[in-house]
């Protein structure tokens, strides 16, 4: 059995030629007992503990796989240390065996990764977590916690915490897998002042309402909060919105949150996904309210959302979004204006993507003839399940510049419906590109051949068709069919 260094190092040392092979002659297993791990203040001596059930080779044969110089031993610790934190905690944990020189070096790593469930019991676990912290003063940029206890202690957890942040973490994240009906996971207040963390990922933890604490996080880039509880319905908006250099926000809606309303209102934001976990019991309720207020934003995905009111005040003028969203009123009266103000909202975007529930109500409430114009839209892939096809003309009428279109149908339209009332702008002078996915049949029917028919002699400068399997049948007499293009180029199945 060999552990070879040049597959974990190469990548982050970059230095060629380099590779130590370590032959194991035999293994001892090593425990993380309560004697263990104890920091001695005088001589510095670190004493393994008997309870993490790591695997270690007691007896190690070192041999050159190269003829070059060991230029890994020559490295500093420093730069040592930095690449075991590209490791997870266990296999840093495990070069302690290779010589002396490395026995402690794996306790001055700047990252540490931790699951309670993998020690047998939570002292094991906590005093684990102690004596690391305990063991040097140097920075932890990244920290891990996979967090499942049999009895969650709130100050013994804000204390360790703590600690981290008031080492300079740069990369947090915490996922709270215990019930949350019974335990519910605080943070502590000093995260919401840390100047050095970058990125945040939360799952299923609370952040209290302070009136002295003061949110200032002048680093982060990065944050995802999945069922994170805000004790307080403004809490979250006003996180969002002192993130002064804040880049990517991911939030994941569940149930119990009581998040109430999300405002994001942010100058930096370019990427901003939001998506719902509610379960069925739950659904009836809907999902919180959201206003979007972010002049920059670049990308914007809503995923299986509804919600009574979802308000875009600002996004950027050339915007990607992927729309998954529902209103759920019951006032039909001022539905379809709503429906019309969102969407005029998105006029702006370059791409689109829009679900096939999304359609189904902007075909149910809305009048057709008050759709927006799409002017900047280059590309646009939607799905339809029952959505009529004249609801499809309309739209792409409202994109007169239209470059690239993806179609994906639940059912292949009836062949009479496949017609054309009017020919969209688009068709005359930017359609270059059409792809079709419609389900796979046993047997043709017309529409297999009406569908790509009516892209082929009415787009003046389309120059690719691309076909799913449900064609395959077909797909030598679509080629056949004549082209209105002088400049297209294929018929091509797609995966």
């Amino acid at each position: 059995m060999f552990f070879c260094f040049h597959t974990a190092f190469e990548s982050r040392l970059m230095t060629p030629q380099v590779s130590l092979k370590v032959k194991i002659t035999s293994m001892v297993r090593l425990d993380w007992s309560h004697r263990g791990l104890v920091k001695a203040k005088k001589d510095k001596k670190i004493f393994v503990r008997r309870s993490f059930h790591l695997f270690l080779p007691s007896k190690i044969a070192i041999r050159r796989t190269s003829t070059s110089e060991d230029r890994i031993s020559s490295l500093p610790n420093t730069l040592l240390c930095q690449i075991l934190s590209y490791l997870s905690t266990e296999d840093s944990v495990r070069t302690s065996a290779l010589s002396k020189r490395w026995t402690h070096l794996w306790l001055h790593v700047p990252a540490l990764e931790l699951d309670s469930s993998k020690f047998p019991d939570d002292f094991e676990f906590g005093d684990f977590f102690d004596n690391f912290l305990e063991s040097g003063e140097e920075d932890i940029k990244r920290f891990d916690l996979v967090y499942n206890v049999d009895e969650h202690i709130h100050e013994d957890f804000v204390a360790r915490i703590e600690d981290v942040v008031n080492r300079g973490v740069c990369h947090l994240t915490i996922l709270n897998e215990l019930d949350v009906e019974e335990e519910l996971v605080r943070m502590p207040l000093s995260l919401y002042s840390c100047r050095t963390l970058v990125s945040l990922n939360l799952y299923c933890v609370v952040f209290d309402a302070s009136r002295t604490a003061v949110v200032s996080l002048p680093r982060l880039k990065t944050m995802h909060l999945e069922a994170v509880k805000f004790d307080g319905m403004w809490l979250l908006g006003g996180f969002i919105s002192r993130c002064s250099v804040l880049e990517e926000l991911t939030i994941v809606t569940d149930d119990g949150d009581e998040l109430g309303v999300v405002i994001v209102s942010s100058k930096s934001l370019k990427s901003f996904k939001l998506k719902s976990m509610r379960s069925e019991e739950t659904e009836d309720e809907g999902d919180p309210t959201v206003v979007i207020d972010a002049p920059r934003l670049e990308f914007m995905s809503i995923t299986d959302y509804q919600s009574k009111r979802l308000v875009i005040d600002n996004i950027g003028p050339f915007a990607k979004v992927d729309i998954d969203f529902i209103f759920k009123v019951e006032d039909d009266d001022s539905f379809g204006a709503m429906i019309i103000d969102f969407l005029t909202k998105l006029s702006t975007v370059r791409e689109m993507i829009i679900s096939s529930r999304t359609l189904e109500m902007i075909h149910d409430n809305c009048e057709w003839e008050l759709l927006p114009q799409f002017a900047n839209m280059s590309h646009l892939h939607a799905s339809f399940l029952e959505t009529s096809w004249k609801l499809l003309l309309t739209f792409l009428g409202c994109c007169p510049n239209l470059q690239s279109l993806d179609l994906e149908f639940d059912s292949f339209p009836e062949p009479e419906e496949i017609e054309l009332s009017f020919v969209p702008q688009c068709f005359q002078s930017s359609l270059q590109f059409v792809g079709l996915r419609t389900p796979i049949r046993v047997e043709g029917t017309l529409s297999e051949m009406k569908l790509p028919m009516l892209f082929l002699r009415n787009c003046k400068v389309l120059k690719k068709l691309m076909l799913n399997e449900s064609f395959r049948n077909v797909i030598q007499k679509v080629r056949g069919i004549p082209k209105m293009s002088p400049q297209f180029q294929t018929v091509a199945l797609s995966n």
